[in-house]
């Protein structure tokens, strides 16, 4: 008896093989042009067995497209398949659609156990080159499958309604694609979810209709410009800076809090920034405390500190500028009351002082000393702050021991905070003569005594009975005596005065000399 056996070899897999599906595209726009590879790695595979396998992708239609392909024997132990969508799969394939395509890979060889799926993936299709957009920026929208030059409407619309400037015409090309770019995503756009509609006739079947998010943008900061990188205390700083959207718009509304911080590094300010139109700028000023800490300051536009009042922020990145603050220099100006003191005299002081920045200076200590010839003259002399006068106010007495002559008064300020100035100012004090005896009366008195030695003799010669004869001698003796005194009024009394008045003459212009 003959025995005869048949075999039959089977393709037989590789026991543990690996498949990977990737997509060249995970998301892409509409188009009748663009394609999308799908790629299949293989690993561990039969090296001398051919695998066939069938693609399949099912489009937002619900319409299923394939493709098929295999490999050629020997091949590595891993290898690679891959085919283009739409263009290798049958029954009009497209990427016309919005929404999802499914796809999924089956293996015809060699023959699998059970389930012959190996792989499978998925690639959106959508209208608008985005899902996310930030304010400001542009909008790009892409669509096919429309007929030849058809007018297509374009419509967003957001949770309150239709987005302005929406919704618009625009005609598809001759092969039916439509393409618009919306420039500009206005910066006060609300936030959140949008849809985009696209509508025609015929009405494509499942409609365009696409949402995407809107979110705020950034802001991007100028250098910072100060007026004054060098300034002592009470001093105005005056900050600057100009604001700009991603797409190159100037930033116009909103604010910004400058932070000033002090040379320890720890004391901090904040500037207020707002936009000045007159100006084009942002705009902030600054007046240094007079008990502020002297040495590098840095002033600082923090990160996201700047929101334009729609939501958008900035800068990404702090913006810095350092400058340096100085203890004050007081401008000191002192007056007195008088310009010339005697012995009695109340000299008043007062004295101005007022910071480098303008306004009075009334908190400290200010002091007057007084010099004669460079010696000092008593203690130095407190002042106060007189708030009616808008000054420091202070008084000292002229004594007679002080010496007469040009007094200088010396006047410095200052503060616990190292700020200080000093002036000075000058008066004159003179000390007056002791009265002197008129020599006008010296000759008065010898007339006096005269006209009484005279009626002396008059009486005597009453007393002695001759009363004729004295009334002749009383009449000559008297006619004597008027005469001599005359003499005295004319001539000497005169003489006598003007000799006494140039000796004061004299006397005054050596005291002024000196």
């Amino acid at each position: 008896m003959l025995l005869i056996v048949t075999t039959f070899n089977a393709p037989v897999h590789a026991v543990g093989e690996t498949y990977t599906l990737t997509e060249s595209a995970s998301r892409l726009q509409e188009s009748s042009t663009a394609s999308v590879l799908l790629i299949l790695n293989v690993s561990n595979a039969n090296t001398v067995a051919n695998y066939a396998f069938t693609w399949s992708v099912k489009d937002p239609s619900g319409s299923v497209h394939k493709a098929t392909n295999a490999t050629n024997v020997p091949h590595p132990a891993s290898f690679v398949e891959s085919v283009a969508y739409p263009d290798k799969f049958s029954s009009g394939p497209s990427l016309a659609y919005t929404g999802v395509y499914a796809v999924w890979v089956n293996q015809t060889q060699p023959l699998l156990l059970g389930s012959t799926g190996v792989a499978n993936g998925q690639f959106e299709v959508d209208l608008t080159d985005s899902l996310s957009y930030p304010r400001t920026f542009p909008v790009g929208i892409r669509a096919s499958g429309y007929a030849p030059n058809l007018n297509v409407t374009i419509a967003i619309s957001g949770s309150g309604g239709p987005t302005p400037g929406f919704p618009l015409n625009q005609l598809a090309d001759s092969n039916g694609d439509l393409s618009y770019v919306w420039p500009s995503i206005p910066a006060s756009t609300s936030l959140g979810s949008y849809t985009v509609t696209l509508t025609g006739s015929p009405t494509k079947t499942p409609p365009d209709i696409q949402s995407f998010i809107v979110t705020a943008t950034n802001v991007t900061i100028s250098p910072l410009t100060i007026s004054l990188s060098y300034l002592q205390r009470s001093q105005t700083d005056d900050f600057r800076f100009s604001a700009s959207y991603p797409n190159g718009g100037q930033v116009k509304t909103g604010s910004a809090n400058l932070r000033l911080v002090e040379a320890d590094g720890l004391t901090s300010h904040y500037v207020a920034m707002t936009y000045k139109s007159t100006l084009g700028v942002f705009r902030g000023t600054f007046q240094i405390p007079l008990s502020s800490e002297a040495g590098p300051w840095v002033a600082t536009v923090e990160v996201s500190s700047f929101d334009d009042g729609y939501g958008n922020k900035g800068p990404i990145s702090s913006v810095l500028k350092p400058f340096t603050v100085s203890p004050a220099i007081l401008t000191v100006s002192a007056t007195t009351n008088y310009n010339n003191y005697t012995i009695g005299g109340i000299v008043v002081i007062y004295a101005s002082v007022v910071t480098p920045g303008g306004y009075n200076f009334t908190s400290g200590t200010v002091t007057a000393t007084t010099y004669h010839s460079s010696s000092q003259i008593g203690s130095p002399l407190l002042l106060f702050y007189d708030q009616s006068r808008a000054k420091w106010v202070g008084s000292y007495t002229v004594n007679s021991t002080n010496p007469y002559g040009i007094w200088q008064i010396q006047v410095n300020a200052s503060d616990s905070y190292g700020n200080m100035g000093q002036g000075s100012t000058s008066t004159l004090v003179s000390i007056p003569a002791p009265p002197q005896q008129s020599s006008t009366f010296d000759y008065l008195l010898v007339v006096v005594i005269a006209l009484l030695g005279g009626l002396a003799v008059v009486g005597t010669w009453i007393i002695f009975g001759r009363r004729r004869v004295l009334r002749r001698v009383l009449k000559v003796d008297l006619e004597a005596i008027h005469a001599e005194a005359k003499k005295v009024e004319n001539q000497d009394f005169f003489r006598k005065i003007q000799e006494q008045l140039r000796q004061q003459r004299k006397e005054n212009d050596g005291t002024h000399s000196e």
